[in-house]
């Protein structure tokens, strides 16, 4: 789980500390972590929707609309 992988990542960070040559590669898993979670995962719920919906807007459009 993308949780799980990031708390042990901080555990891991907060372990070896700043200074350590390792400490970089856990701190971005951790901030990966929070970016998806933030900004993916909210969506996914609308996303879902819209899928389920079965928009057929485009589908509907006309050809002409692309012929300039």
């Amino acid at each position: 789980c993308l949780l799980d992988q990031a708390l042990i990542a901080q555990k891991r960070a907060d372990e070896l500390g700043p200074d350590h040559w390792d400490y970089h590669f856990y701190y971005g898993k951790v901030l990966s972590a929070r970016y998806y979670l933030r900004n993916v995962v909210p969506n996914v719920s609308l996303t879902a929707r819209l899928v389920k919906e079965g928009d057929d807007t485009v589908i509907q459009a006309p050809i002409e609309i692309f012929e300039y």
